[in-house]
């Protein structure tokens, strides 16, 4: 049987995710691998018509076609989303249409779950008959147990090809078209007191994303800063080097970091705009937000008001829902919220005017949404990962992390773990327990009875 390998990871050969790829070759000597290097090579695929002809060859011989990325940014790395451009960009979805396909990501799993998402999705929309996952921690190729699961799900790769397996689409196909938004009306100025605001896009000219960044930006005033994240003239995407993991300082010299200086740090309101293609925005936002990895694991937007414009059908995807939702959260900003190109012009104006309005008004109240599951966890992942090993070549990470308390391991709270042992062993005696089960429920709320009869905040609202 014949495998097409895809590569999504810059690295090439010392890829993290090929050594996965290359025990299973080396588990299954009569089968045929070849590996298209997608992500390293990208620029030769946008530039090299012999080079794009000779990776579309081996797709259309194959019997399966892997793809093989790490998970970069909740996502697949910037140069395999730009492959999946180009596909749709020269009509190439024919080679791939029919032919099974699988997936194997290597990470933290941070987000892995969407990244799947995405490549399930990007494999039903060519038509391809998707088959299977393999989400692997970096690290798990050293274990036995790792070594004997990959084996399993290859083999199943193999039946259900040889057994031409029927298989159902998951994600719904995206819908064709444009919208026809149109700005309405000049749009009604909201004062933002001195509030540093900033809008990033990639709009076209006379793109409809371009027309809604231009209302929103009316709706700000003069003051809002508007910027092309094209500005900030990147020569590449990431390359997974971790070279900036010391200290903040990325491999590339060119404009990208003062760009991110110059707009993102200083900004209150920061509003990301962009355009839906192949399931997320570009790949040139894609590689714009993996280059903002050179601050490791810092939250990024911590106290500041974060909105999305989205110029597409936003509705059926809600994987992207979710990512742009995570970018916000995890870090450590608010999402003010999401506008997109759906709907009637009229409406999508007074939807800008309303995101205006609130971002304004939650930045002078400096409002941060309690956080939720994705950031929670996302953060507790982090911080296992740079204290579990990380931290010695994640020293920024490390030392932000001390700083701010984020190891804040159970282990650490000596007084609480005694006061929790002492409980439970006064627990286990069956009286004890008996009182305290007919006490459950007014001992939860007592606390929070107690915290509203003394709370400040209300004394201060009466006094008003």
């Amino acid at each position: 049987m014949k495998i097409c390998v895809i590569s999504g990871s810059p690295k090439g050969e010392d890829s993290v995710t090929l050594q996965y790829v290359r025990f299973i070759r080396e588990a299954f000597p009569d089968h045929t691998f070849s590996v298209v290097h997608a992500g390293e090579k990208i620029r030769a695929l946008e530039q090299r018509q012999d080079a794009w002809d000779d990776t579309l060859t081996h797709v259309r011989e194959a019997d399966l076609v892997l793809f093989a990325t790490p998970v970069y940014f909740m996502l697949v790395p910037a140069q395999l989303k730009r492959f999946f451009e180009l596909v749709g960009e020269r009509d190439a979805g024919e080679a791939f249409s029919g032919t099974y396909a699988a997936a194997i990501t290597t990470s933290i799993h941070f987000y892995d779950h969407t990244a799947h998402a995405y490549l399930q999705g990007i494999c039903e929309d060519l038509g391809m008959r998707y088959i299977g996952y393999y989400s692997a921690h970096m690290q798990d190729l050293l274990s036995v147990d790792c070594q004997g699961s990959l084996v399993t799900f290859f083999e199943e790769l193999i039946e259900a090809v040889r057994e031409q397996r029927v298989t159902q689409r998951r994600y719904l196909p995206i819908p064709e078209g444009s919208s026809s938004y149109t700005a309405g009306r000049e749009p009604e100025t909201v004062d933002i007191h001195g509030r540093r605001v900033v809008i990033l896009h990639d709009a076209e000219p006379g793109s409809v994303q371009e027309a809604m960044v231009r209302y929103l930006a009316g709706c700000y005033g003069g003051a809002v800063t508007v910027a092309h994240i094209g500005d900030a003239l990147m020569k590449g995407g990431c390359l997974g080097c971790c070279r900036c993991a010391f200290d903040n300082t990325c491999v590339y010299e060119d404009g990208f970091r003062k760009f991110w200086e110059d707009y993102v740090v200083p900004a209150d309101i920061l509003v990301m705009a962009g355009t839906i293609r192949d399931r997320y925005l570009s790949s040139t936002w894609k590689q714009f937000l993996d280059r903002s990895f050179f601050r490791g694991h810092v939250p990024a937007y911590e106290g500041k008001q974060v909105a999305f414009l989205v110029d597409g059908p936003l509705a059926f995807l809600p994987g992207l829902q979710e990512i742009l939702y995570g970018l916000a959260v995890i870090g450590r900003g608010n999402l003010a919220g999401i506008v997109t190109s759906e709907g009637a012009s009229d409406v999508i104006d007074a939807s800008l005017l309303g995101l205006a309005r609130r971002s304004v008004r939650l930045a002078g109240q400096g409002y941060v949404a309690p956080p939720t599951f994705p950031a929670i966890g996302g953060q507790k992942i982090f911080r296992d990962e740079i204290w579990g090993g990380m931290r010695a070549v994640f020293k920024a990470d490390d030392r932000y992390y001390r700083r701010h308390g984020f190891y804040d391991f159970p282990t650490g709270k000596i007084r609480q773990r005694i006061t929790t042992r002492a409980f439970s062993l006064f627990l286990d005696f069956p009286g004890m327990q008996a009182k305290a089960k007919k006490m459950m429920r007014s001992q939860m709320t007592a606390p929070l009875e107690r915290a509203i009869e003394t709370s400040a905040v209300l004394s201060e609202r009466a006094q008003r």
